[in-house]
């Protein structure tokens, strides 16, 4: 028999909570959470003061059918994402850099940082394509002069 055999269907004791929004996947009895799950499991245990235990359960998963030891490693995962600052990375290809600052509403320094680099990136290719533009208008004006 294989170790690392690998399940493609869900353990009796995953199933009830697939359709939970923070359960990425599955492989075997293992549940890989999203990373909205780490950032609530993080905001539960630093914000709300609650154990890993309570924190885990409020976030939709029962200790009782999946076991503490789950939701202590998770909680362990989540604090130590926000510690390696893993957590809170903002990626500014998710940002549309043509929206004017004004129009984003408020954003936290890393959110800034981010649509700011995306702004940037669609600016600088904004003036390349205005720059290719007034080349291709210029040529076109040099070979629709007819020749004396």
């Amino acid at each position: 028999m294989k170790q690392n055999q690998i399940r493609k269907q869900p353990s009796d004791e995953i199933r009830p909570f697939l359709d939970n929004p923070f359960l990425k996947d599955f492989r075997g009895r293992d549940m890989i959470y999203t990373k909205d799950f780490y950032v609530a499991m993080y905001k539960k245990i630093s914000e709300e003061h609650m154990t890993y235990v309570a924190a885990y359960n409020s976030l939709g998963f029962s200790t009782a059918v999946l076991g503490e030891d789950r939701a202590n490693s998770a909680g362990k995962r989540a604090m130590q994402m926000a510690r390696e600052e893993r957590l809170f990375t903002v990626n500014p290809s998710s940002y549309d850099g043509s929206v004017p600052r004004e129009a984003m509403g408020a954003m936290s320094p890393l959110e800034e940082l981010a649509y700011l680099k995306a702004r940037n990136f669609y600016l600088e290719e904004l003036v390349s394509a205005q720059k290719k533009l007034q080349s291709a208008l210029a040529d076109m004006t040099i070979s629709s002069n007819p020749k004396k």
